[in-house]
């Protein structure tokens, strides 16, 4: 008979589109997860993974089988939380790499100390292919910026806070306005294409701004690194942890009102986690949380 292990293992595989890499998250061989989903598909009767040399994808029966596997594993950990109120469980959520260089990062390891019981696995990436992930069911949930045209139908979204946009600059520089600036020296821009990217465009259109764009790149540690090396300027979320003003680099708010980046939980309005999820958004809404 299949057991809760078995299934993780699936589900793991389906999630990584390897079993190497699931074997890599779980602490096994890859010969060992190719048999445990070989042991699986004999008993249920189906095959879930087309796999050859150069391919792997899940098949139509895969499909359909998985979301059920998942449903029995969300189901366990459930019952297992509930049987002494400890939140435990493995809650797999996609982060923004900078979310992790903010105060989420900050928050994980005061988290795993509060609640040893929970099991976080954590996917870097960007916010868009993480709300697609968290919609098909790939992601329990992820940390994401707000979405800019509305929350997807059938996700729930929960702020945890916010990240001012401020340009940075070379140190050098410190003494010129963010008009003069912007208007003189090269721009970094955050991809355009990415959520963060077009409040970027937003913060420039309402300062009346068309800087000269130099580059165009989707991560904050690279913009700033270029900035330092004075490659030129750029606005960004002025992330919790970043230790900019150490780092060579000056940080200038936006004239005006300050313009908001929020970060927060997407999830599915109705998933097996809940009480994991319902975790995370307590702990992020207690107002002495120094983030």
């Amino acid at each position: 008979m299949g057991t809760i292990r078995q299934f993780r293992t699936v589900l793991a595989a389906a999630r990584l589109g390897s079993f190497a890499e699931a074997g890599r998250q779980i602490g096994l061989t890859q010969a060992a997860v190719s048999l445990q989903v070989k042991n699986l598909e004999e008993e249920l009767g189906v095959k879930l993974f087309e796999r050859g040399a150069h391919a792997f994808a899940i098949t139509p029966e895969g499909r359909s089988v998985l979301p059920r596997l998942k449903r029995l594993v969300d189901d366990y950990d459930a019952i297992r939380s509930q049987a002494d109120g400890t939140v435990r469980g493995t809650l797999h959520v996609g982060a923004l790499v900078s979310a992790l260089m903010g105060a989420f990062g900050g928050a994980l390891a005061q988290l795993r100390k509060e609640y040893p019981g929970l099991d976080l696995r954590l996917l870097a990436g960007q916010s868009a292919q993480f709300a697609q992930m968290v919609a098909k069911g790939e992601l329990d949930a992820a940390v994401v910026t707000e979405p800019p045209y509305g929350v997807p139908t059938g996700l729930r979204w929960t702020p945890f806070y916010d990240e001012p946009l401020v340009l940075i600059a070379p140190a050098e520089l410190a003494r010129k306005p963010v008009s003069e600036l912007l208007l003189e020296e090269p721009f970094l821009h955050f991809d355009r294409s990415l959520w963060t990217g077009r409040l970027v465009v937003y913060a420039l259109e309402r300062l009346g701004v068309q800087p000269t764009i130099a580059l165009e790149l989707n991560s904050v540690e690279a913009i700033a690194q270029l900035v330092r090396q004075r490659y030129g300027v750029a606005i960004v979320p002025h992330l919790a942890n970043a230790e900019w003003a150490d780092q060579q680099l000056v940080v200038k708010p936006l004239p005006g009102p300050p313009v908001l980046r929020t970060v927060g939980m997407l999830e599915r309005e109705n998933h097996g986690k809940k009480q994991v999820t319902q975790a995370l958004e307590a702990w992020f809404s207690q107002p002495q949380r120094e983030l």
